[in-house]
């Protein structure tokens, strides 16, 4: 009987939608059971959420992505117990706070849209506005039925909360790393400092112990350390812990906070949004460039170690490191034996006059990644330049080092090269140099001299061949 081939499943176009309508259902009940009743919500994360969603998952800001969120918000205010003209209206409010900050936001460089640079932080905070602008118009043009406060209140409040609200959660969204990110960078992982989170929350508690208008700003040094100290996805949550529980505490009356009513309709919670949400503007531009200042040097300090044609130890690198491990023989293991090997491609010069640089080096490449892949943790490789490159085994005198090597010739020697469906034959002919246990190990150019004297002779003695210094076969 025959056997019917296994297929994959293939993932459904629906599953990406369903999804969105899920998540934005969830959220919107979520805000409406957290309200306070017969009030707007003292946080209405959604349409930030949202918008965050949107931007990081470009294929839904389509116009059925957006109609799924309009019409999963009325569902989740109808399901509450709302009247459907509000629900329509208000949660049309809604979806034109995300379009906005959608629209605004989707055109600039990812660069940009992904917070990695003070513009992009302050086109945010446009964005921002801009949305809550347009949440809070939409408001007043209906809000004569349900909304007691005049125009100019019910316009207040809707804009204070809306960008906000807005300011202190897209940031998170937007400088969220990808999981995949995320298990790339976990083995790199360093501890976090702790002081400045430390001096954060003390500075948040003497907000709330002292209070007043002032106190909303106690927090800034610390913010701005924070920046300093940690990524801007870390400074984005600290910036939103920070301004929720300020936000959080005036609303509570725990701050004492008060504002003259001097403008008709401003309160004391919608000037404390407002100046929260202004507030972490510096710390988040702060962030953006010292993190782009930490990638900066980040790549400078790996274009100095590594060779960026074939992922070796550069010259600088390799002499710097090999120097310390010579070093640290000499003051701790003494007795530990070392060897260093000196390898060069044999007849690469032929290579490149007859196929090109090019061809030239994808060999190189080609040659550096069998290597890679045959050497231990530990041992050191670097290139020297050209077709030349070095690796320091320790723990391993030259005698027995012998068999490394021989295990790498032959790893070269079945390299399959080919270059317009011809193959390259490629052999290394390799040169040995070290110290025997508990001897004193020579100089670092004394070993690179004395390794390069007997890859000289390899080369003579007809390539595609290992030999020893003369001197370490005196020593051994």
């Amino acid at each position: 009987m025959p056997v019917e081939p296994m297929v994959s499943p293939v993932p459904s176009r629906l599953l990406p939608p369903l999804i969105l309508f899920g998540l934005t259902l969830g959220l919107t009940l979520a805000g409406i059971l957290a309200r306070p009743i017969e009030s707007l919500s003292l946080f209405w994360p959604v349409n930030a959420v949202l918008a965050g969603v949107l931007l990081r998952n470009p294929r839904q800001a389509s116009p059925v992505g957006f109609a799924l969120v309009y019409l999963a918000m009325v569902l989740a205010d109808l399901a509450c117990g709302s009247a459907w003209q509000p629900a329509l209206w208000f949660n049309l409010c809604n979806l034109g706070a995300i379009a906005t900050i959608w629209y605004l936001m989707a055109r600039l460089p990812r660069l940009h849209r992904r917070l990695r640079t003070p513009h992009g932080t302050l086109c945010l905070f446009g964005a921002c506005a801009a949305g809550a602008m347009v949440a809070a118009t939409l408001a007043c043009v209906m809000a004569t039925p349900w909304f007691e406060e005049s125009l100019r209140a019910t316009w207040l409040a809707w804009f204070s909360e809306q960008f906000s609200t807005s300011v202190l959660v897209l940031p998170v969204l937007l400088t969220a790393p990808s999981p995949r990110a995320l298990t790339r960078s976990g083995s790199d992982s360093q501890p976090i400092r702790l002081a400045p989170l430390l001096v954060l929350l003390g500075s948040l508690s003497l907000s709330i112990v002292f209070g007043g208008p002032g106190a909303i700003a106690f927090p800034i040094a610390a913010l701005l350390w924070c920046a300093l100290s940690y990524s801007a996805f870390l400074v984005s949550l600290l910036t939103l812990t920070a301004g929720s529980t300020l936000i959080v505490a005036v609303a509570q009356n725990l701050m004492h906070f008060s504002v003259p009513q001097s403008e008709p309709g401003v309160t004391t919670l919608m000037s404390a949004r407002l100046g929260i949400a202004m507030l972490v503007l510096g710390p988040l531009v702060l962030a953006c460039v010292s993190s782009a200042n930490r990638s900066l040097m980040a790549r400078l300090a790996h274009q100095a170690t590594i060779d960026h044609l074939t992922g070796a130890l550069s010259r600088s690198a390799f002499t710097r490191r090999a120097n310390a491990l010579l070093d640290d023989r000499q003051q701790h293991t003494p007795g530990l034996p070392l060897t260093l090997m000196m390898l060069d491609i044999d007849h690469f010069k032929a290579i490149n006059d007859r196929h090109g640089h090019a061809v030239g080096d994808q060999v190189l490449r080609q040659f550096a990644n069998t290597l890679q892949d045959h050497l231990h943790e530990g041992e050191l490789f670097a290139r020297l330049g050209g077709e030349e490159f070095v690796i320091v085994v320790p723990g391993l005198a030259p005698e027995q080092a012998k068999f490394t090597a021989e295990r790498l010739r032959r790893a070269i020697q079945d390299l399959h090269a080919t270059h317009a469906e011809q193959h390259l034959p490629i052999t290394v002919s390799i040169g040995l140099a070290g110290c025997a246990a508990n001897a004193p190990a020579p100089s670092l150019d004394l070993l690179l001299a004395s390794a390069d004297q007997a890859l000289y002779r390899a080369k003579a003695q007809g390539r595609n061949r290992i030999e020893q210094a003369e001197a370490q076969r005196q020593v051994i």
